[in-house]
């Protein structure tokens, strides 16, 4: 069996019932709203599913017993293929029509032979994804939340089935949640989708999906960096281009795109943690297989074969691509131009969020040697970025103008559809022209985008913003300041109207407005507007803070910030605002948060800090903070050391500052940044307190181990992984955490005490681990039979001896709770006869050996083994 064919394991019957969750094949995207080629119904179907329609729904009249049910099928395929045919929004009436047939059709409880839960279940989950599809936001996610419960409560009813589907409903859940701008809330459904697909795979059950589980996982990282955890995000996104690397060599022509995608992916994440080179490094096999994957769609269209469309028009793996890395970037500060691409936006195969949609492509038939082009150029726009930050802007520049042709050749097919791709990509080459020395000659760029952003509607309006951002701050290099203040004026504009259209309004949704804003201040700062620019602000922050405080509350920050760096009288005011601000602020409920960095930032950054402390004191009557005496290089260098990327490097980074870091300012410092990361100040504060105690060797000896115990245990083979542990012996001495792979715990205790070559024979040689076996039943030797049973199950898959052998370990130990030997029965029959009755005499040779530790519970599990266990 194929990995694609290990879907959800449900029947293409399924999708004629009208769940709407499977076909038993694809990815999820393919089983849900997407159009992608295969199993595509042909055009002649849509009248056909009409007429079925209108025929079933005349029955379900005269018999709405037996008639409603079959209603309900029908407007499933109908629904199916108006959405294969493009018709996203025609798609959603018949998909709910049947989900509320399901849902009359029988007691919520009742999901026997004659009940429609799993139907009804299906019939929501489709529902929901076709409402996302068409950006229903807040539409679409209680029918997600009711497919979740309802696979949810089946599975308790019956475990073991529909896993495989509560999989996909609860990765769905996540992706509706984290629409809603709460990426945070969308985690934890992501983490159970990849929880329960992973369970279906090790444990080889119906539904296992390969692929399914890669898609999860890159959800998933979308997830977690878009809720900031951006490094926890990464090994996800790795994991996930590992598994779709082993995918793509047994099957190339079906994964080879999906792995590309996720390399891109992979690239925007890495990029997010500032790892410039490993951004790099992905982004460029991703270019290369979109490269490769583009010159075999030109040569099958010139041979006038198969369908040469691909991602370009149908998005065959937009389930796999959906919102992956949303959130890595959020908004910018004026330094970086107005690039307010997300690197998610980058990689879901939209050019720019909102702009493309699930509409299918016009102009792009499937005789047409497009496929994979569009892919290609929004890879090399990431290339390019990523090139840039890694310090070689002129392959940055050439992977830029390589991606503006590609874009413009795809705009001759369709101008609608990719006019939003060229623009993004004009950006990307003004900036790449600025980085190479040449500012003015990125104006042209800059200018075309925003014409482009025009014409394209109110649809473009976010992107356009960013655009006026980048197209005022080169004409500012130019010389051209009234143009700058025109352009950032109106980008301010559109980031006032756009506000209450953003899903879930917070104080950081504000960053683009503010980063406009700040933009427009600057510009009339720089023209002796003062004045104008201080009203600016204050008319903003009128309106915000009656509309939506918490955004209000961040934007008189801002406001008071500017004041400061305003001629005089304008800072006194800004001074005295701040300090009041901050004061009031300490007794706000929720504690202080980055607003409240923000303005001990602005405060920290002022000139004159003796003023501020004479400020603070005559405001408050009290004496100045100690916050306020932490310098902002003490910060920054605190910071670095908190963010190293390994202990290694962040123990030769202590060594390298020891003076700093351990000083009393530096714990102030640690103080403030955990505010923005409690996790990581603690964890470093902590840390700072051993290496002043014990030393740098000791303290930093634990978090080493910890890290490089980490990489072992992510080995791709016992090879690797015995070469790993030759090369760091000090692994030996470790004490691995509970939730360590058996086999793993096995190597490290058998490597301690009987050498490498003992230990890596077991795993090498079955023979070899049996006779291993062996001499711990003869000795009764508990812990080498728990050893040999993890590396049974771990390596070599045999679950029952692996099982057998961890239950008579905890019997020889004198453990008799905790575990059922009645689990044995039910992977008796996964077993062939000669493992069994191996199994059989070894249990009753215990018995016979170490009559003191049989009894009772050994005797169930012979009975369980299919012996007779009096």
């Amino acid at each position: 069996m194929s990995y694609e064919d290990r879907g959800t394991g449900t029947s293409a019957a399924d999708e004629a019932r009208g769940t709407g969750v499977g076909t038993g094949t694809g990815t999820s995207a393919e089983r849900g709203v997407g159009t992608g080629s295969a199993g595509r119904p042909a055009g002649g179907d849509l009248p056909r599913a009409e007429d079925e329609v209108r025929n079933r729904r005349g029955a379900a009249e005269k018999d709405p017993a037996t008639g409603r049910p079959a209603l309900a099928a029908a407007l499933g395929v109908l629904s199916t293929v108006r959405a294969a045919a493009g018709d996203l929004q025609g798609a959603i009436a018949p998909a709910e029509e049947a989900a509320v047939i399901y849902r009359s059709l029988g007691s919520p409880d009742d999901d026997g032979p004659g009940g429609f839960l799993p139907e009804l279940a299906g019939a929501m989950h489709r529902w929901s994804e076709l409402l996302a599809a068409v950006g229903d936001v807040a539409g679409a996610l209680p029918p997600a939340k009711d497919a979740a419960r309802i696979y949810a409560e089946l599975g308790m009813k019956r475990p073991g089935d529909h896993q495989a589907e509560l999989a996909l409903a609860m990765s769905a859940l996540g992706e509706r949640i984290a629409a809603t701008g709460d990426p945070a809330a969308a985690a934890p459904f992501a983490k159970q989708a990849v929880r329960l697909q992973r369970e279906l795979i090790d444990e080889d059950l119906p539904g296992a999906s390969v692929p399914e589980l890669a898609e999860y996982l890159l959800r998933y990282a979308g997830q977690l960096a878009g809720s900031g955890e951006a490094v926890e995000a990464v090994p996800r996104a790795e994991e996930a281009v590992g598994l779709l690397r082993d995918l793509a060599a047994d099957e190339p022509e079906a994964f080879r795109p999906r792995l590309a995608q996720a390399l891109h992916i992979l690239g925007g994440h890495r990029a997010a943690v500032s790892d410039a080179s490993g951004a790099v490094e992905a982004t460029v096999e991703a270019v290369s297989l979109f490269r490769g994957l583009v010159d075999e769609g030109t040569a099958r269209g010139r041979e006038g074969g198969r369908d040469a469309r691909g991602l370009t028009g149908e998005r065959p793996t937009a389930g796999l691509i959906e919102r992956p890395t949303a959130g890595l970037t959020g908004g910018q500060p004026a330094g970086e131009l107005g690039d307010t691409r997300q690197a998610g936006e980058l990689a879901d195969g939209q050019q720019a969020r909102g702009l493309t949609g699930e509409r299918p492509v016009t102009g792009v038939t499937d005789e047409q040697p497009a496929r994979f082009v569009r892919e290609l150029a929004m890879a090399l726009d990431c290339l390019a970025g990523h090139l840039g930050r890694a310090g070689d802007p002129a392959a940055g520049l050439r992977a830029a103008e390589e991606a503006v042709a590609l874009h413009r050749e795809l705009m001759a097919e369709s101008v609608e559809a990719f006019r939003p791709g060229l623009a993004v990509a004009l950006r990307t080459l003004a900036r790449c022209l600025a980085d190479t020395g040449d500012p003015v000659g990125a104006l042209p760029p800059v200018r075309e985008a925003v014409a482009l952003l025009r014409a394209h509607g109110e649809e473009a309006e976010e992107e356009l913003a960013g655009a006026l951002r980048m197209l005022g701050t080169y004409g500012e290099l130019e010389g051209d300041a009234e143009g700058a203040v025109e352009a950032f004026g109106e980008a301010v504009a559109l980031g006032r109207r756009l506000m209450p259209e953003r899903p879930g309004p917070s104080p950081a949704s504000a960053t683009p407005l503010i980063a406009a804003l700040d933009d427009l201040t600057r510009a009339l700062g720089r023209l002796g507007r003062h004045a104008a620019a201080v009203e600016e602000f204050d008319g903003i922050v009128k309106e915000f803070t009656e509309s939506d405080p918490a955004v209000g509350r961040r934007l008189v920050v801002e406001r008071n910030a500017f004041l400061l760096r305003c001629p005089a009288p304008w800072p006194t005011t800004g001074l005295a605002e701040l300090v009041l601000w901050l004061d009031e602020d300490a007794q706000r409920a929720g504690g202080p948060d980055n607003v409240t960095v923000r303005a001990r930032q602005a405060l920290r950054s002022y000139g004159d800090m003796a003023a501020v402390r004479t400020v603070w004191e005559e405001e408050t009557f009290t004496p100045a903070p100690e916050w306020l005496g932490v310098r902002p290089e003490t910060l920054d260098l605190v910071s670095a050391w908190m963010f190293a990327p390994t202990w290694p490097r962040s123990r030769d980074f202590w060594s390298g500052n020891a003076e700093v870091l351990g000083g009393e300012e530096a714990a102030a410092a640690l103080d403030e940044l955990a505010i923005l990361d409690p996790q990581g100040a603690r964890r470093h504060a902590a840390l700072r307190d051993a290496v002043l105690v014990h030393g740098v060797t000791a303290a930093y000896d634990p978090p080493i181990l910890s890290e490089q115990l980490a990489e072992w245990l992510e080995c791709a083979d016992w090879t690797e992984s015995r070469a790993y542990l030759e090369e760091h012996p000090r692994l030996l001495t470790v004490q691995p955490p509970p939730d360590t792979p058996l086999a793993h715990v096995a190597m490290l205790d058998i490597g301690r005490t009987e050498g490498l070559d003992a230990a890596y024979r077991l795993v090498e040689d079955r023979a070899t681990l049996q006779a291993y076996v062996d001499r711990a039943l003869e000795a009764g030797d508990g812990t080498s039979l728990m050893h040999a049973g993890g590396i049974e199950g771990q390596v070599f898959g045999d679950r029952l001896s692996s099982l057998t052998h961890a239950q008579m370990a905890l019997v020889l130990s004198g453990e008799t709770r905790g575990f059922d030997p009645a689990d044995l029965a039910a992977l008796r029959h996964k077993a062939d006869e000669r493992t069994r009755s191996r199994l059989l005499d070894e249990a009753r040779a215990v018995t016979t050996r170490h009559p003191e530790r049989s009894g009772e519970t050994l005797s169930r599990m012979i009975r369980a083994l299919g012996g007779d266990g009096t």
